[in-house]
């Protein structure tokens, strides 16, 4: 008796311990959870799901119950006004294998790490059981079974809440079944067609919450329901019978069983079970995604910063470029509000940072103003800020400034009448570009009657002010190649003068008669683009068509990149082991980039020149081909944010693996970068761009201080303007009426 007594208590002892054992692992498992939220694609199947099924049970496989837990895995689909997510519960000691496995046999399944939510008390909750674990589900009807508990969870109303929690463990690799020891053949195939898929031990909690218990039950029956779509006439799921608040606890505290899983599934029937979005998408679920790609070992974690990764398990990666790859250019692709001026922005600020010359030029003014609101203490002074809608106090720059030397002022001549042949295409001929070209040569080389150097505000009173013309033409300096044509000019009849110059008349008149452009563009002594790389400034230009009109804005833009280009020319007269790199931000390039070369020629000689450019535009159908065959071909860095569908479909075969649904699905402020790493393309890599930094000046007062230095009153330009249009002869100005009697004299 007292052997038997001791044996039994003895037996006691060992399956407290074991109970001991096991709360002691579950524990440590709860605390040791991290929670990655998972979105699917529309393309998932179940082939794909069990395949990922199959690694969970080799992540987590056991050889048995024995004293300890086996390892698990929780898998939450939570529901609710906003819709359905589904989080995926990991012990940290089994993150690296389960995340391999995940990008394995479902990479285009997006993963993002988030803290592990607190579960509320249902208020209604039951754990599920097998009728019979050795006899297969209907797993053939996965796909609707699936698509029925994803139905069921949606719509709710404010303040309900669905949760689904499963646990899963593999169960390990079976014995096989043998004929025989009286079960009937048909039992033995059943066995086996079970055991012919990797098995996992798992626990499936449903815990509803809403208002009221009507609503409470009504919920509950409708998703309860849906766990019975694989029964079959020889095992069902069915409601264990337990207490609804016990289970609730469970639920709510992700306990896992201290004995036996009530539920041992195939991985075919599994898939079915977990409630993903097979056979395509369902109210309720997150929009389609874009999966997640590595950084290639070798792409920088320094210098300046794109992005941060967004790949599991990486996700504190900086994606970098050195200023070396820069040099070999950027392409930013995406549509307003997508976050494309934050991270020109924030390259900006790096650049800064590093001492290096900007030119930003900002179609919206609202990059201008984060950038001057970030610069730093020690570049203040370098900031130039060229706002053309501020005429109180107005930045000048003179266009006609070609430095020194014939070669020089003929290379300006020549970008300013492409330039205008550009812009004014539908009223510009051969006649028209002979006139322009021999007056704009005839102002670079003369001065006025002060001494001051012309600007391209008087191209128009040169055309049809006599006395004017006679007083410029007459000086020495007039190129002897260009008198021969003011003899013909002057010898034209009015109406064949009209003729010739009539058509781009108005275009001219747009410089002097808007009040932005002939303030700024009318002072002889302006800012000199040329000083970006020998000062190293910060010239930031705003051409806001808000403030401007889109045509004065794409006007100005085209000038100064015309002037910053033949500024980049002349870095060929510095050794190469001087031209520190210098970048330029193109914001909707397309307006105002349109120099005399091809856009590849123009990227291939402002690399060799130390200049790099990131172009920036919304889409695709803004460039022309010539234009995007030369982005797509030259450009080596490419970004794109979200983008829609046809652009979508184009730049897809450009970030393979990358789909149009992925290029389509990144978020706002996400990125798929092709890096161009030690001159070389990498493959496509994802990430999201940085916030900006915090404000470190007032940018309003920085502005301000950059015109009081680089300014110039404006009753001082418009007093001057008037003075290069007087004569020493007459000491007035002359009317531009060139069918007056005065002009005729």
């Amino acid at each position: 008796m007292m052997a038997a007594l001791a044996v039994s208590l003895g037996a006691l002892a060992i399956f407290g311990l074991v109970m001991w054992v096991r709360w002691d692992d579950a524990r440590v498992w709860r605390a040791s959870l991290v929670a990655y939220r998972l979105t699917f694609p529309p393309s998932l199947t179940a082939t794909e799901v069990m395949n990922w099924l199959i690694h969970v049970v080799a992540s987590t496989h056991t050889t048995g119950l024995g004293i300890r837990l086996p390892s698990a895995l929780g898998l939450e689909l939570a529901a609710d006004e906003q819709g359905i997510t589904h989080t995926l519960l990991v012990p940290k000691s089994l993150t690296g294998s389960v995340l391999a496995g995940l990008r394995a046999t479902l990479p285009a399944v997006r993963i993002e790490e988030v803290p592990v939510a607190e579960l509320p008390l249902a208020c209604l909750a039951a754990e599920a059981r097998l009728t019979n674990a050795h006899h297969p589900l209907a797993h053939e009807r996965a796909e609707l079974a699936s698509q029925s508990i994803l139905a069921a969870l949606q719509p709710l109303g404010s303040g309900e809440r669905i949760v689904l929690q499963w646990l899963l463990a593999g169960a390990g690799t079976p014995t096989m079944v043998q004929s025989g020891n009286g079960q009937s053949t048909e039992a033995v195939r059943e066995y086996r067609a079970k055991q012919a898929e990797p098995l996992l031990q798992a626990s499936v909690r449903l815990g509803v919450m809403a208002s009221t218990p009507a609503r409470t039950a009504s919920l509950f029956g409708r998703v309860w329901g849906t766990l019975r779509s694989l029964n079959t006439p020889g095992a069902e799921v069915v409601r264990r019978k337990l207490p609804s608040a016990v289970v609730a606890a469970r639920l709510k505290e992700r306990r896992l069983p201290l004995g036996p899983f009530p539920l041992s599934l195939n991985t075919k029937e599994l898939a079915g079970l977990l409630g993903l979005p097979l056979g395509g998408q369902l109210p309720g679920l997150p929009r389609v995604t874009a999966r997640q790609l590595p950084p290639a070992i070798h792409m920088p974690h320094t210098g300046s910063v794109l992005a941060m990764s967004t790949y599991p398990g990486m996700t504190n990666r900086p994606l970098a470029l050195l200023a070396s790859d820069r040099l070999r250019h950027t392409w930013v692709l995406g549509p307003t509000g997508v976050g494309k001026s934050t991270l020109l922005c924030n390259l900006i600020v790096q650049d800064m940072q590093a001492g290096r010359a900007v030119l930003a030029l900002d179609p919206k003014g609202d990059l201008i103003a984060d950038v001057l609101d970030r610069v730093p203490e020690a570049r203040a002074d370098d900031v130039i800020v060229m706002d053309p809608s501020n005429t109180a106090r107005p930045i000048g720059l003179n266009v006609l400034d070609a430095g020194r030397g014939e070669d020089a002022r003929e290379l300006v001549v020549d970008y300013l009448v492409h330039l205008m042949a550009s812009l004014w295409s539908s009223s510009w001929g051969p006649r028209t570009s002979d006139v322009m070209r021999m007056a704009l040569l005839t102002l670079v080389s003369t001065k006025a009657a002060d001494g001051s150097a012309f600007t391209l505000v008087e191209l128009p009173e040169l055309l049809l002010n006599p006395a004017f013309r006679r007083f410029v033409t007459n000086q020495r300096s007039v190129p002897d190649s260009v008198r021969s044509f003011w003899t013909a000019y002057e010898a034209m009849s009015d109406g064949e003068r009209a003729q010739v110059i009539g058509p781009s008349l108005n275009k001219l008149r747009s410089f002097t008669s808007r009040t932005s452009l002939r303030l700024l563009l009318g002072q002889s002594r302006g800012i000199a683009l040329r000083d970006i790389f020998t000062r190293r400034r910060i010239v930031l230009v705003s051409l806001a068509p808000g403030k401007l009109g889109s045509e004065t804005a794409a006007l100005l833009g085209a000038l100064v990149m015309s002037g910053f280009w033949q500024a980049t020319l002349q870095r060929i007269t510095v050794s190469e082991d001087r031209r520190h790199p210098t970048f330029a931000y193109l914001d909707e390039f397309q307006t105002y980039l349109r120099l005399p070369l091809d856009l590849a020629d123009v990227l291939a000689q402002a690399r060799g020149l130390g200049v790099g450019i990131t172009l920036g535009h919304q889409y695709l159908g803004q460039l022309g081909e010539a234009i995007k065959t030369a982005v797509l071909g030259t450009v080596r860095t490419q970004i794109v944010f979200q983008l829609q569908l046809t652009d979508a479909r184009t730049m897809s075969a450009h970030f393979l693996p990358l789909m149009p649904d992925d290029l389509v699905g990144l978020a706002a402020h996400e990125v798929a970068i092709r890096p161009c790493v030690d001159g070389a393309t990498l493959m496509p890599v994802t990430g999201h761009t940085l916030p900006l930094g915090p404000t470190t000046r007032d940018g309003a007062a920085l502005a301000q201080a950059s015109l009081t230095r680089y300014g110039t009153e404006r009753a001082e330009v418009e007093a001057t303007l008037q003075k290069r249009l007087q004569t020493p002869r007459q000491g007035r100005r002359f009317g531009r009426d060139m069918d007056s009697e005065e002009d005729l004299s």
